[in-house]
């Protein structure tokens, strides 16, 4: 007989789904906002919510990911006209204020007829010239002439500068006006990369799966020693360790550093300004995990690992073909959190860690916010990329942690 369910009861769930559907839409609203920022124009906290097509750029993502991001950018107090010599040709004439090695350039000969023919992106190579072979005023095209030359090129000419030392400078003269008649100069500039994002992450990813693997092998072999054997002082280290883990380690940063400091006069690959110095201060923190480890021990049933032991098993195999794959699930647990406090964790690595390529990716990302110029786009990217790694640890270890493995290893 089919069950009828109640009003009341289908409007309970519906009241459960809308409140959990507002309740994730409010966690993940930072997460969005901060992709959002990864893909809005310029470095603005402030903008659009949602990016348009017109105000979206993948500048900030080039720049993380190690690639130069090429651009224009507008040359105020440029004097710029088309000039008609006496061959009947047109020369272009622009004058640049500022500080650069000319003041003035001009194309090569091109007449009017044959801009008719001319591709949008076609490029003139030019060269450097002195003012004083500035074109007389009265040859300048007249305003049909100059609508037909933009015209034909679209209101668009990339021309190329050839400097004294050799090198080249790019520019882009572009009409401003619908007409095509006024004319902006644009000059072509090329930002790189501000920093080694890709390697930062690289750094976080080797520091965090390090420590996570080794967190992993001491929490476990303490964790069992803890949970089957019997000794003295065994629950005064336990209640010891719980207590030190209550103080957070920025309480004892010059503790950190003084002792690293001299660790680092004897072994210098475990002292200041190494990774290996880092992983080791970051172990520190096992005594959190023994515990935990330690609960579910002792939630497997002693009988298993004396039914090895009847059979001859010795207690090193008893512990790593019994015990250890029936606790892959809080393993995996354990392992997430190692890693994920380590890849985020910013003061001890930031008093520990100096030159720039040897900086995480969690350290490294405040250089992007300098007090007078905060580069909120380029430090949203950043920040998105350090989630990557999190991520594809929890999707590999979903399956263990989904399951429960030990379900049903005692019967009776």
């Amino acid at each position: 007989m089919p069950m009828v369910q109640s009003k009341n009861l289908k409007y309970r769930k519906a009241s459960a789904h809308l409140f959990l559907i507002v309740f994730l839409a409010f966690i993940i609203f930072p997460l969005l906002m901060v992709v959002t920022i990864s893909f809005r124009q310029g470095n603005y906290s402030v903008g659009d919510v949602i990016p348009t097509p017109e105000t979206s750029t993948l500048d900030h993502w080039k720049l993380a990911l190690g690639i130069p991001v090429h651009g224009y950018a507008r040359v105020s107090g440029a004097d710029i006209s088309f000039v008609k010599t006496d061959e009947g040709k047109t020369v272009l004439y622009a004058a640049e204020n500022g500080t650069d090695p000319f003041e003035a350039f001009v194309t090569a000969p091109f007449s009017v007829k044959d801009a008719e023919h001319a591709s949008e992106d076609q490029r003139f190579a030019v060269k450097a010239a002195s003012p004083d072979t500035a074109p007389d005023s009265a040859n300048l095209l007249s305003d049909d002439e100059t609508y037909a030359l933009s015209s034909a090129l679209n209101g668009k000419l990339d021309i190329s500068v050839a400097k004294d030392d050799g090198s080249e400078e790019h520019y882009s003269i572009e009409a401003n006006d619908r007409s095509g008649t006024s004319y902006g100069l644009y000059r072509e500039k090329v930002t790189n990369p501000p920093f080694p994002v890709l390697h930062w992450l690289w750094n976080s990813i080797k520091v965090a799966f390090i420590t996570a693997a080794l967190i992993i092998c001491l929490s476990t072999t303490s964790a069992y020693a803890f949970a089957r054997m019997r000794f003295k002082g065994r629950a005064f280290i336990l209640n010891s360790m719980l207590i030190f883990q209550m103080f957070p380690a920025v309480l004892a940063l010059v503790a950190i550093y003084a002792l690293f400091n001299r660790i680092g006069s004897y072994i210098p690959s475990l002292g200041l300004n190494s990774h290996g110095g880092l992983i080791l201060s970051y172990l520190g923190g096992v005594a959190l995990h023994i515990w935990t480890i330690k609960g579910y021990f002792e939630t497997i049933d002693p009988s298993l690992e004396q039914a090895a032991a009847i059979d001859g098993a010795t207690p090193w195999q008893a512990f790593r073909l019994i015990l250890l794959p029936l606790s892959v699930p809080i393993l995996a647990v354990v392992f997430i959190l190692a890693f994920i406090s380590t890849i985020t964790e910013v003061p001890v690595a930031s008093i520990l860690l100096m030159d720039m390529d040897k900086l995480t990716l969690a350290v490294g990302a405040q250089q992007y916010l300098y007090p007078q110029n905060y580069l909120w786009g380029d430090f949203a990217a950043a920040a998105v990329l350090s989630g990557l790694p999190i991520t594809v640890v929890f999707l590999l270890a979903q399956k263990w942690l989904v399951g429960g493995l030990t379900a049903g290893g005692v019967k009776g």
